[in-house]
């Protein structure tokens, strides 16, 4: 079981909650991984939509996903109410998640909230959410907000196998990187991996190059740009975009040349949490 938190301290967009979508639904669709989706964006919503329809708020509807008869109207403040009156249960987590595909993908939304204050302290749950959710699923996948307070993305961090950081396809992305990890030993430990999310095969700055000019074991990991993916993520389509490239045979066209990469995205990812899990990165 393993906590893998993705996070973006670029002070542009990285494509990180799209990114956490595509290889959620992976993983989903294609293996037999129990996954919950923690949002913890502030007034932000992009991660649900990617999942529901502005048609039907209810949830997607297919052989895949289960009908939604549980009361989520609180969303996630209503489950820092239980988890601060210590009442909190494994059927506490599933009654204020989003269930997506049965048995496989569920989401937890980000708070309601459109006070900043309160949002913060809202954001000193998170860590605990994570962590009590880890032994119901195989995997929690933290979309991990930079509007948090400091302390609070830290204590999310400290619990997670995987540290999944996100950059820009860009010499000043990969500048403010190295000065971040220059300042803070988290980032230099073995857990961390750098994803490209929005990446343009056709940039200098490829995979390779930007583990050269950083100087990284690991080449990153991408996430290409598709006009296709990001319509069906605003149409809230995205598990059926991906059940029908299933059917492609072949890497070359666009659509199949991204699901390939975000493939080899989620089998990095899996092997790396994997060995810190076993203490094979010590």
């Amino acid at each position: 079981m393993s906590i893998i938190t993705f996070v973006n301290k670029s002070m542009k967009e990285t494509g990180q909650t799209l990114s956490i979508a595509a290889i959620a639904s992976i993983m989903a669709v294609e293996h037999n991984y129990k996954i919950l989706i923690i949002s913890t964006d502030f007034n932000d919503k992009t991660m649900e939509d990617c999942f529901i329809s502005l048609n039907n708020k209810r949830g997607l509807r297919g052989i895949f996903t289960q009908s939604l008869n549980v009361d989520i109207s609180n969303g996630l403040e209503g489950l820092i109410r239980i988890f601060a009156s210590n009442r909190v249960d494994k059927d506490s987590i599933k009654s204020y998640t989003k269930p997506i595909l049965t048995d496989r993908l569920d989401i937890l939304q980000s708070p309601k909230t459109t006070d900043y204050k309160e949002y913060c302290n809202l954001s000193v749950y998170f860590s605990q959410i994570a962590d009590y959710a880890n032994s119901i699923y195989d995997m929690v996948l933290v979309d991990l907000s930079n509007k948090m307070p400091e302390e609070n993305q830290k204590k999310v961090m400290d619990l997670s196998s995987l540290i999944v950081v996100g950059l820009n396809q860009n010499q000043k992305s990969l500048i403010e990187f190295e000065k971040v990890r220059q300042a803070d030993d988290t980032y230099k430990k073995k857990n961390i991996l750098l994803l490209v999310g929005k990446y343009n095969l056709n940039s200098k700055y490829t995979a390779k190059n930007i583990g050269r000019f950083l100087k990284e074991k690991n080449i990153p990991v991408v996430i290409p740009y598709n006009i296709l993916y990001a319509d069906s993520c605003a149409e809230g389509k995205i598990i059926d975009y991906f059940l029908s490239l299933q059917i492609l045979k072949t890497v070359k066209d666009k659509d199949g040349f991204f699901y390939d990469q975000v493939k080899k995205a989620v089998e990095k990812i899996d092997y790396l949490r994997q060995a810190e899990e076993y203490g094979l990165n010590q």
